[in-house]
């Protein structure tokens, strides 16, 4: 059975237990510990715990991070791997329901990815999801969304507004 729209997530490049991003893009938090507890709030106040997420990458720093905050997080995650994502050792967790190199929405139109693709590298529909960029939007084309923590306010986006962006005009 297919979850509802309304029962579906995305956000990339939470970076659960990785301090030097705080320096790198998220300066307005003080500490390690105040980032984490700031991204697993948020993600429950939107996420319930039969909702799905689709992670487009680049989840913890270490297997370790991502082991000690997944039992915080409600709903169940599927993984878009990121460059930072240990695919095997996290796959030998077995707290990702599905890991991914890219995943396609033929339905919606998008491609969803960790990095931001190429238009000729989309196969089917013409916009992609990604993650990776952290909210710097320099070089990105109008086919191009970014769910990085950074740019959606740390909280999971509803699939209901993706697939709003995914159906809006269509970039040539």
């Amino acid at each position: 059975m297919k979850r509802p729209l309304e029962e579906q997530w995305f956000i990339s490049d939470t970076h659960f237990g990785h301090g030097n991003i705080i320096k790198y893009s998220r300066q307005e938090f003080e500490t390690l510990d105040q980032m984490n507890m700031t991204l697993v709030n948020n993600w429950n106040s939107v996420v319930k715990p039969n909702d799905l997420v689709w992670h487009l990458g680049d989840f913890a720093w270490t297997v370790k991070a991502a082991k000690e905050i997944k039992p915080l997080l409600n709903g169940t995650i599927r993984l878009v791997a990121g460059n930072h994502d240990d695919i095997t050792k996290l796959a030998q967790t077995g707290m990702f329901q599905r890991i991914y190199m890219w995943r396609q929405f033929r339905e919606h139109g998008f491609t969803a990815t960790h990095v931001p693709m190429r238009q000729e590298q989309i196969r089917h529909g013409d916009k992609n999801l990604h993650g990776h960029v952290h909210g710097v939007l320099d070089g990105l084309e109008s086919f191009h969304r970014d769910v990085s923590c950074e740019s959606i306010g740390h909280t999971p986006i509803n699939f209901t507004e993706i697939a709003k962006w995914a159906v809006e005009k269509s970039t040539d």
